[in-house]
């Protein structure tokens, strides 16, 4: 096992850009991969507390490495031993009632491991506009994992921030992009959370309801959201294979999303082929830090169609978005 010492030396090589060669980047997709059983334990346990009732998703992954370099460069000072979301489950619920009882629920069970933080985004959005509940747990030996609760509103905002990101070459999430763009972001987000009887962004506090969707709908067709967004996702390609035909339905999948060809592939692995699994994960990312506009995760599957509906950035599926932004625009 890496101690943290040789973590964090391997964090500050990603800060720098430096070459860190291919022995190195190894040792950091083992490290990140060493996650996987504090993964599955949460996934399980989220699993069994939510009702169908509430859920409309449920979804783990390992942090991708080109998302913690991203992190540790917006956060200079951070070690990354210390980050808390390399491992991370995320449920999508049906709506802000159901949220309310899943986060109840969780905080009033016991876990194994110790609850570090929470944070509640839900009245007091992030500055850049983005809502949700995350709770934090540690165990033993310092591996820290990020339980993340949505509402299905926040659960299309963060993805279409993921998506124009991409679209726009701009990391949203980490703070880049045009201002114009981030403005539209944090009016959307005050206008979801309007629907959800939570307080709007600290922008928009002292404007109206209806001055926030007025601004909306302008900023709506200042930057051509709708069709450019139609433009860049219609006819993206998606190929489903197996990486093995026999045995039991598939449990885990390899999605890989070219941006430039507008092409998405899900290769689904059985459970046991998940050492294989996690070994081609590791060989493709290696392989992508040479390619432009392509990206890459390790997901726990029930279904196709739930991939679909857990990660739809990586199928630029904004089909739902698309039909919010038209009823905005057109007041309906």
């Amino acid at each position: 096992m890496l101690s943290h010492r040789k973590i964090d030396h391997i964090g500050n090589l990603l800060k720098i850009e430096a070459d860190m060669g291919e022995d190195i980047f190894r040792d950091l997709l083992k490290w990140r991969n060493s996650y996987s059983s504090i993964l599955a334990y949460y996934y399980q346990k989220l699993k069994m507390c939510i009702s169908d009732e509430d859920l409309v998703v449920l979804a783990r992954r390992l942090k991708r490495i080109e998302s913690i370099e991203l992190k540790l460069k917006r956060f200079k000072t951070m070690r990354l031993s210390a980050l808390q979301d390399i491992a991370g489950v995320r449920a999508v619920l049906k709506n802000e009632d159901s949220l309310e009882r899943v986060f109840s629920k969780l905080r009033g069970q016991s876990t194994r491991n110790k609850l570090k933080k929470v944070d509640n985004y839900f009245n007091e959005p992030k500055g850049d506009g983005y809502r949700g509940i995350h709770l934090v747990y540690q165990n033993a030996y310092s591996k820290k994992i990020e339980i993340q609760l949505r509402t299905d509103l926040q659960h299309i905002w963060a993805t279409a921030v993921e998506i124009y990101g991409s679209l726009l070459g701009y990391s949203f999430k980490t703070g880049g992009g045009e201002s114009e763009w981030k403005k539209f972001f944090l009016l959307l987000s005050s206008y979801f959370a309007i629907q959800e009887n939570a307080q709007p962004c600290q922008e928009h506090r002292k404007l109206s309801n209806k001055k926030i969707l007025a601004q909306l709908k302008k900023i709506i067709s200042k930057l051509s959201v709708i069709e450019r967004l139609n433009a860049s996702t219609n006819g993206i390609q998606v190929t489903v294979s197996r990486y093995n035909e026999l045995g039991k339905k598939g449990k885990y999948a390899l999605l890989e999303l070219d941006i430039i060809k507008k092409r998405t592939s899900v290769k689904i692995f059985n459970k046991k082929d998940l050492k294989k699994a996690i070994q081609i994960y590791t060989e493709k990312e290696l392989e992508i830090k040479k390619r432009k506009g392509v990206q890459i995760v390790f997901v726990n599957i029930e279904d196709l169609e739930k991939i679909q509906k857990s990660f739809p950035n990586y199928f630029l599926d904004t089909r739902r978005l698309l039909e919010i932004l038209s009823r905005i625009v057109l007041g309906i």
